[in-house]
């Protein structure tokens, strides 16, 4: 294809799509913070607007939902430390079940948004990048084999932050239907244990009382808590073993 004669150099085409995908994320991020959206999600705001929220799901279920789903989707494909918070939200709105599915969802769906787009950006400079981090090539090194159940393992247990297990195997060879698969899978048992901590502080809010299902939501809480620093020294100790091999 030529424009004024003059031949299209796709590559230097394509990184000029990037560069205006990357300045439109940086420009709605920029926007995100100085509108004050943050703040609204902090954990005292929500709290002080508890009741609005309650009635508006009450009232408008369908469309609530999809403002949550959205709200979840957005904020962990930009990889904002919100997930913990808006579980806990999402249960207290919708109850464990309907939360729980709600949750894993949108959670999927934005960690598939980071995917695609961390492998359309630039695959190779972000590995590098990525590599320089400490643990980090380990953990890209583990995509090479059982894709699938390592990243299932990964999702059940707490090794790593959740933005890095989300942009790590874009950066390898793992399948996109690999990827949706083990994360959908993965992240359903945490996601339960705070959407249902969310559901129990619902009941403790209107019955004055808290009840079995916050009593069983502060055990599972108080479990994966406990798993998760036994997780990341048993890893510690296998690089170490690995690296003096």
């Amino acid at each position: 294809m030529a424009t004024n004669g003059a031949p299209v150099d796709p590559p230097a085409r394509g990184r000029r799509r990037r560069l205006l995908v990357l300045t439109l994320l940086v420009v709605a991020a920029v926007l995100f913070l100085v509108s004050g959206a943050w703040d609204a999600l902090r954990p005292a705001s929500i709290a002080a607007h508890a009741l609005l929220i309650h009635r508006f799901v009450l009232r408008h279920r369908a469309l609530a939902s999809l403002l949550f789903g959205a709200v979840y989707a957005l904020a962990t494909a930009l990889s904002l430390p919100l997930g913990a918070v808006l579980s806990i939200l999402t249960g207290w709105a919708f109850g464990p079940w309907w939360g729980t599915a709600l949750v894993v969802v949108a959670a999927t769906a934005g960690a598939t948004a980071l995917f695609v787009f961390a492998r359309w950006f630039g695959g190779e400079s972000l590995r590098a990048w990525l590599g320089r981090k400490p643990g980090a090539a380990r953990l890209l090194e583990g995509f090479e084999g059982d894709a699938f159940r390592y990243l299932l393992a990964l999702r059940l247990i707490p090794l790593f932050p959740f933005w890095l297990v989300n942009l790590a195997p874009a950066l390898s060879r793992v399948r996109l239907r690999t990827y949706v698969a083990a994360t959908f899978l993965g992240i359903i048992p945490g996601t339960f244990v705070f959407v249902n901590l969310g559901a129990g502080l619902r009941r403790l809010s209107f019955d004055r009382t808290p009840g079995p299902t916050l009593v069983v939501a502060l055990g599972l809480l108080g479990f994966l808590v406990f798993v998760g620093p036994l997780a990341r020294r048993w890893w510690r100790a296998r690089a170490a073993r690995a690296r003096s091999r």
